[in-house]
């Protein structure tokens, strides 16, 4: 079943530079359907293009001068895997500064305009997430995807504007494979000053990361951090697949410029979903020892405390017993969260047995009709 339409005022390109907005149109195809959202998109940047220009005026020397943490968590996993869960729950702990929501769509306006886009973006967005239920606001953490692919164009999510294109996107901007060794660089230090926004926003010294791609990118998050540390998330491929297609289906629709059905959803996710965990799997040998601890979703969600408690003692993080009344907050709060449910029939389960067998040996799971019953 299709998932429900995510409705926004406009699509997030147009808070991306103008110039950049016309590179990346360019470089891509808008199909006509989608010529008045590209339009929309273009009047939003040029009439916040004073609050892009007034960002980088005051703010550029204060970014490049903020000192950086030696260890930031990186939470690693393939979308619907729990990720948005472990990323809200440490985020209360005090001591880390993350990416908002405000921030991942406004990052290029992000101090300057708050007094204006902050209260409209609370007015316009929806109270939760169609695909799941989850609750949205502006402050609320957030994955730097809309962010990174806005700054510069150098960031995964640009394929939610041109879902079309998502295999060169994730070539060029994932695993780096069509990039070359300047574009990287400068990646690199766009991406410290994001961070360094962050630990601004939030006068804190530790930085926390949720963003699904960076999965298959450890190389280059250990280029910029080498003594970052990693959490990884994995949870039964059946409910990965059919989740991920609803999340991207209903926000793909908000967002894009070129048309996608739904077969081409379940087809991307096939696809994105191996080259994903096989570019993880290939590169976590690069983590240090000690600085990496892999999660079983299900272990997660029925231990919680148990599962933090795991990941602050294996990869050394301070501050785990201080943390303890905020995390026991959070969690007790998501207990009235309700959950998006997925019926498999027989035909389901051997389709997506078949094509993600590799994954159900790799963690273990069952891909019986039995165990998919969630």
């Amino acid at each position: 079943m299709a998932g429900r339409k995510f409705n926004i005022a406009f699509s997030t390109i147009g808070t991306a530079p103008f110039l950049l907005l016309v590179r990346l149109v360019s470089t891509y195809k808008v199909y006509p359907r989608y010529y008045v959202r590209c339009v929309v998109a273009a009047i939003v940047s040029l009439l916040s293009a004073p609050f892009l220009w007034f960002e980088r005026l005051f703010f550029s020397s204060k970014l490049s001068r903020t000192a950086l943490p030696e260890s930031p968590v990186f939470i690693l996993g393939h979308w619907r895997s729990g990720t948005t869960l472990m990323h809200n729950a440490m985020a209360q702990d005090k001591q880390f500064a993350f990416i908002n929501t405000f921030q991942s769509v406004f990052a290029n306006q992000f101090f300057g305009s708050r007094w204006l886009f902050k209260p409209v973006m609370r007015l316009l967005m929806p109270e939760k997430r169609p695909a799941d239920n989850v609750l949205l606001s502006p402050e609320l953490p957030q994955e730097e995807g809309i962010a990174l692919s806005n700054i510069d164009s150098f960031g995964f999510y640009n394929f939610f504007y041109f879902p079309r294109d998502w295999k060169a996107i994730y070539a060029r901007y994932v695993s780096g494979d069509a990039t070359s060794a300047t574009e990287m660089q400068a990646f690199y230090r766009r991406y410290k000053k994001l961070v360094a926004q962050s630990l601004i926003e939030y006068n804190r010294k530790e930085f926390i990361s949720k963003f699904p791609p960076h999965t298959a990118s450890i190389k280059h998050l250990l280029a910029m951090f080498p003594e970052a540390k990693f959490i990884y998330i994995y949870r039964n491929p059946l409910m990965v697949f059919r989740s991920t297609v609803n999340f991207f289906e209903t926000t793909h629709e908000a967002l894009k410029l070129q048309p996608f059905s739904r077969p081409e959803y379940e087809e991307m996710v096939f696809e994105l979903y191996e080259m994903l965990i096989r570019d993880y799997e290939g590169q976590k040998a690069l983590i240090p020892e000690h600085h990496l601890v892999e999660i079983r979703y299900e272990d997660f969600e029925a231990d919680p405390m148990s599962s933090l408690k795991q990941i602050y003692t294996t990869l050394g993080i301070p501050g785990f017993e201080a943390s303890i009344p905020a995390f026991e907050a959070y969690l007790n709060q998501q207990k009235r969260y309700e959950k998006a449910e997925h019926s498999f029939n027989s035909e389901d389960v051997i389709m997506i047995a078949g094509r993600l067998a590799f994954a159900f040996d790799l963690y273990g799971y069952s891909s019986t009709t039995e165990q998919s019953r969630h």
